[in-house]
């Protein structure tokens, strides 16, 4: 091999290489992909868990609307309300000694 031509092998192998590492590690390169497909992935994921949230809390509000049921037991569980015609009894724990 002639050294004219060893400096063009060397001189490709050179820009290959470096065209191989702009591609792998540069600014938007190989890396940089992979990591925007990873955040991809997790936005994903917490879309369909916020659009699951959307869902239930529409389902709820529909229910707050239209079933009494529904409102009357919020209100018991959530406010302590009782019924028109019911008591309440309150019993001391005992001190423990």
């Amino acid at each position: 091999m002639t050294t004219k031509r060893k400096i063009v092998v060397t001189t490709g192998i050179v820009v290959l290489f470096s065209f191989l590492f702009v591609i792998g590690l540069g600014d938007r390169g190989a890396v940089d992909f992979y990591q925007l497909h990873l955040r991809k992935v997790r936005l994903d994921r917490s879309n369909l868990e916020l659009q699951k949230k959307n869902r239930a809390l529409y389902r709820s509000i529909q229910r707050l609307k239209h079933d009494p049921e529904f409102i009357e037991n919020i209100a018991r569980s959530e406010l302590g309300m009782v019924g028109k015609d019911e008591m309440v009894y309150q019993f001391r724990k005992k001190k423990q000694r």
